[in-house]
C-alpha cells in the first residue's frame, strides 16, 4: 500500500509472525482487572517496553480502552532520539504491523497541525522511533481496522510544551482518545526503582504537574514520556476527572536481572 510507515521494531520488541503475535497479546489480556467506575473515558498511559516485559500490564489499559465508544485514537509517545526537538506529527496515510494496516486520522492530524504554533509535519521523525509503533497491535487486536489514529512524537518534553499541546487538544470540537506511551523509570535495582516510580504515580493521580516536573529534577527520574504523560494530567484535571493506577510492574518481574529494570504502569483517565 502507497504512503505506508513500515514496522520498524517487528521481531524484536514484538513477533513479527501474525498468529505469534495474536496468541502475545490474547495472553497478555488474560487478567483480572480492578474495579474501576467511569462514565467517559479521557485517555491512558501505557508502557511500550518489549512485550515480553511490559504487555502483561499494557493489557490492564488496553482492557478498559476496548470498553471504550471512541474509535479514534491521539498516541502520544517520546522521541527518544530527542531529535528534532519538536513535537512531530505524521500527517497521513498508513501504518503496517503483522496484524495488517492502521490508517492515520488526516483530519485530526491536520487540526492539530493548524491550531498549534509548535506542533511540525514530519514524517521522517516516525521512521525510527517504536514508542507508538508497539501499541498499534494492540489496538488492531481490538478493533480490527476499525480504529484510526494520530501519532506525536515530543522531542524537548518541558512543561510548556506539554501545556501548549494540553490545550491544543482542549480545543479541538471533537476528541480523541489520549493514549499516553511512556515507560517509567530506567535502570535501577528493582526496589529503588519502584520507589522513583511510586513518586511519579502518586504526583499523576493527585494531577500535580509542577510538582511531577519539580520530582523528575530532585530525583532525577528517567521515566521517558514524562513531557507525553503531563498532557494526560492536564487534560484530565481541566475535565475534572481522575486518573488512577491499573497496574505497575517491571522488567525484573519477567527477568532474573533485578539489577538494572525498566518500569511500567498502567493507568486510566476518566470522569
Amino acid at each position: 500500500m502507497d504512503n505506508t510507515r513500515e514496522p520498524h521494531v517487528s521481531g524484536g520488541f514484538y513477533p513479527d509472525d501474525y498468529e505469534a503475535l495474536m496468541d502475545s497479546i490474547k495472553g497478555s489480556m488474560d487478567i483480572t482487572m480492578p474495579d474501576i467506575r467511569y462514565k467517559k473515558l479521557i485517555g491512558a498511559i501505557v508502557p511500550h517496553g518489549q512485550y515480553m516485559y511490559s504487555s502483561h500490564t499494557a493489557a490492564y489499559a488496553y482492557k478498559i480502552i476496548q470498553e471504550s465508544k471512541k474509535r479514534t485514537f491521539l498516541i502520544i509517545g517520546p522521541n527518544h532520539s530527542k531529535f528534532p526537538a519538536y513535537p512531530a506529527i505524521y500527517l497521513d496515510g498508513y501504518w503496517s504491523t503483522p496484524l495488517g494496516y492502521a490508517k492515520v486520522n488526516s483530519e485530526l492530524s491536520e487540526r492539530l497541525l493548524l491550531k498549534s504554533d509548535i506542533i511540525h509535519d514530519d514524517k521522517e521523525a516516525h521512521i525510527t522511533e517504536h514508542s507508538i509503533e508497539v501499541q498499534l497491535p494492540f489496538l488492531q487486536y481490538l478493533f480490527k481496522s476499525n480504529f484510526t489514529f494520530t501519532p506525536l512524537i515530543l522531542g524537548n518534553q518541558g512543561a510548556a510544551i506539554a501545556r501548549n499541546i494540553a490545550e491544543t487538544i482542549e480545543s479541538l470540537e471533537e476528541k480523541p482518545f489520549v493514549l499516553i506511551s511512556s515507560n517509567f523509570n530506567h535502570y535501577l535495582p528493582y526496589d529503588k526503582n519502584n520507589e522513583l516510580d511510586q513518586i511519579l504515580i502518586n504526583d499523576i493521580q493527585e494531577m500535580r504537574t509542577l510538582k511531577f516536573y519539580q520530582d523528575i529534577e530532585k530525583y532525577g527520574i528517567t521515566a521517558c514520556g514524562y513531557g507525553a504523560i503531563a498532557i494526560l494530567m492536564l487534560i484530565t484535571k481541566n475535565m475534572k476527572g481522575k486518573i488512577a493506577l491499573l497496574n505497575h510492574s517491571n522488567s525484573g518481574d519477567y527477568s532474573k536481572d533485578r539489577k538494572r529494570v525498566v518500569g511500567y504502569s498502567a493507568m486510566i483517565a476518566y470522569k
